[in-house]
């Protein structure tokens, strides 16, 4: 599945105070109520812990963009992108690049103690996720939360750190998807290792 996606990554380097301005959890898990998996997903709100405490004692972040132009999809997606459905289709392409983004990034973390990961999104781990049965998380060591899921503003991260933007599908796919997730470090990483260990 790899050799078929494309993935263009992006990677910004700042430290923790400098990106606490997005910080909102008020108004950020507020919204997080109006979604379809609230309390349903161990890494999705409500939590019973301050979700500052997932940036305590890191000193830098590094916001990755991972972008995925559907134009770039190869013919073993022509049958999917032909499907009626666009709700579908979209969860497939997201899937898939989550999918790659995810492990690279998971084997990252494990490659060191001082570094922690923030993937672009829900828990995709389990389905369905035990939560829903008021159970205890099956794999809590694979479980990551995400820069929304904890309340930050992703599209204004987005925007004005890794100059671009999130498009959405609606009537139509969108040009592009953008994953953006991040590594949380105790010392400064060399970028330029932190993006080939994402696309090897």
């Amino acid at each position: 599945m790899k050799e078929e996606l494309a993935l263009k990554h992006n990677i910004k380097e700042r430290k923790i105070d400098e990106i606490t301005k997005y910080y909102q959890p008020e108004k950020f898990l507020g919204y997080c109520k109006a979604c379809q998996y609230y309390d349903k997903i161990w890494t999705c709100p409500p939590y019973d812990f301050n979700t500052s405490e997932v940036l305590e004692n890191y000193q830098y972040i590094y916001v990755i963009g991972s972008k995925l132009y559907i134009k770039d999809l190869d013919e073993g997606f022509d049958e999917l992108l032909n499907h009626d459905d666009l709700d579908y289709v979209s969860n497939q392409i997201y899937r898939a690049a989550r999918g790659i983004v995810d492990e690279q990034l998971v084997e990252i973390e494990e490659s060191s103690n001082n570094l922690r990961v923030l993937l672009a999104g829900r828990c995709l781990v389990c389905t369905p996720c035990t939560r829903e049965e008021k159970k205890s998380c099956r794999y809590p060591e694979k479980m990551h939360f995400s820069l929304e899921s904890i309340g930050f503003d992703v599209s204004s991260i987005c925007e004005d750190i890794l100059c671009d933007k999130i498009l959405w599908a609606k009537d139509i796919l969108p040009e592009y998807f953008l994953l953006v997730s991040a590594v949380l470090s105790h010392e400064k990483l060399d970028k330029e290792d932190l993006y080939k260990n994402l696309i090897k």
